[in-house]
């Protein structure tokens, strides 16, 4: 489980910057033609938009696996390390399911978004709406194992292994 979390983090980085730096290439040639050229180029504005959209549901599908998202810890810190991992497998529980449900609908809604184009670039809005179901088939998949990685803690403890935070993966 800790190779594929860190095999898919390692993959969603280089995505994520790839990414990135289209953005800020198609940001530069928009900066570029306007004020060297006095030209807008009016697909750079929406290409980027789209593009900062994707980076926002790779990284939150990131997010997760390193536990970086904004959570109240003061319970958790309380808890002992038993009680921990059941809370944690409990939160990521809560994570998948509701990942699932949001992939269904996202698909649902992107696929009613075929019909309709983009305004300046010829692609449909299904791929824009796209990136929530594939952005939160990877919340899905990473909170699935994280909990699995929990769980069997909590089965199975190693000596010097038992908390929660002890499966990050760097």
């Amino acid at each position: 489980m800790y190779k594929i979390i860190t095999k898919m983090e390692l993959i969603e980085k280089y995505l994520s910057i790839f990414l990135f730096l289209l953005m800020l290439s198609v940001i530069a040639i928009q900066i570029l033609s306007r004020y060297f050229f006095s030209f807008a180029i009016p697909w750079t504005e929406e290409l980027s938009r789209w593009l900062y959209i994707y980076i926002v549901f790779i990284g939150a599908s990131e997010a997760i696996s390193r536990r970086d998202h904004i959570a109240i810890d003061m319970l958790p810190n309380r808890l002992g390390d038993k009680a921990g991992l059941l809370l944690d497998i409990f939160i990521h529980g809560v994570f998948a399911v509701i990942a699932v449900i949001i992939v269904h609908y996202g698909y649902i809604f992107a696929e009613r978004m075929d019909r309709l184009g983009s305004v300046t670039m010829d692609v449909q809005m299904s791929a824009l709406y796209g990136a929530v179901p594939v952005g939160f088939l990877l919340v899905f998949i990473k909170s699935f194992l994280n909990a699995a990685i929990s769980f069997s803690k909590l089965v199975k403890p190693q000596r010097g292994d038992a908390t929660v935070n002890s499966h990050l993966c760097k």
